[in-house]
């Protein structure tokens, strides 16, 4: 068995309903790990409910809701583990989830992630998200397929991946994200970038095609709530479209090295400032900011 450190972190806003369903499924791991439930600013039962478990979670608890990004990264870095699982309160994962994905993190590869289904609230159903069994085997794959797919507009949540926890702090420390406009799609765009991230810095990608992660639909969901909404789709979408966009300007720099002949000796973020300016001025991306939902 492996000793790894892994820590599951649980970002939560108001959902106490949902949370002890995934306090529990991360109690339940039959790999041992760190579980942390990270609060700003919940407004009902969730420091109460949290009392029954002071001996076996790590409770942090903010007054002010200070978003998504920030909550997340806050639990990360209370994280005392070399792996991560970003385990958001209202989905859940199957209890040999962390035992499974940890025996394909090899030191070249980036990230492994799961299948996973989309649990219907209403009918009790369960689809498949991903449909990897399509496309892969259960294994380690070349990062360059998997980049395809996530630049082609593929989403891989972080509620079916293991990441090592430099690498989340890194994606979440660009809290800012989407950067193309002034309001992004509340919640998205570093949880994408997190993925792209890893594919840019390491050659393989583990995939485990059966699914041991559960995404539950419901009223509340960011998912769902865009997919009733045009003009919310459109922002989610443009959000991602964002980070995407980011990347490639992050992979082109990573990649040339004429790029980096042209910045040698000059201020990094300087350079890196212009750069984006003109990519973005080539794209036609820098239009009006679209309003906050």
């Amino acid at each position: 068995m492996s000793t790894a450190s892994v820590a599951i972190v649980i970002p939560t806003f108001n959902r106490v309903a949902y949370l002890e369903n995934a306090i529990r499924k991360s109690l339940e791991q039959t790999h041992p790990c760190q579980v942390i439930v990270c609060d700003h600013g919940s407004s009902d039962t969730t420091p109460q409910a949290m009392r029954a478990y002071a001996d076996r979670v790590t409770y942090i608890r903010r007054e002010r809701d200070l978003g998504p990004h920030f909550c997340w990264l806050e639990g990360v870095l209370n994280a005392d583990a070399e792996y991560i699982h970003l385990q958001f309160d209202d989905d859940w994962t199957e209890k040999d989830f962390i035992a499974q994905t940890l025996t394909l993190m090899e030191p070249d590869v980036g990230f492994v992630f799961t299948e996973a289904y989309e649990f219907n609230e209403d009918t009790q159903e369960r689809r498949r998200c991903y449909r990897l069994a399509e496309s892969f085997t259960t294994g380690i794959h070349d990062a360059g397929i998997v980049e395809r797919l996530l630049l082609q507009g593929r989403n891989i949540s972080p509620a079916s991946c293991l990441f090592r926890k430099k690498d989340v702090i890194d994606a979440l420390y660009q809290g800012a994200l989407p950067i193309l406009t002034e309001h992004g799609y509340h919640g998205v765009g570093p949880d994408h970038f997190m993925s792209l991230l890893c594919v840019l810095r390491y050659r393989k990608v583990g995939v485990i095609t059966e699914p041991l992660a559960v995404f539950r639909a419901h009223p509340g969901s960011i998912t769902v709530n865009a997919q009733g909404d045009d003009e919310r789709l459109v922002k989610l979408n443009r959000a991602y479209e964002a980070t995407r966009s980011y990347y490639r300007l992050l992979r082109l720099f990573h990649r040339s090295s004429w790029v980096r002949w042209r910045v040698a000796g000059k201020p990094l973020l300087k350079t890196m400032e212009r750069w984006l300016k003109l990519f973005l001025l080539f794209v036609k991306l820098r239009k009006k900011a679209v309003k906050p939902l």
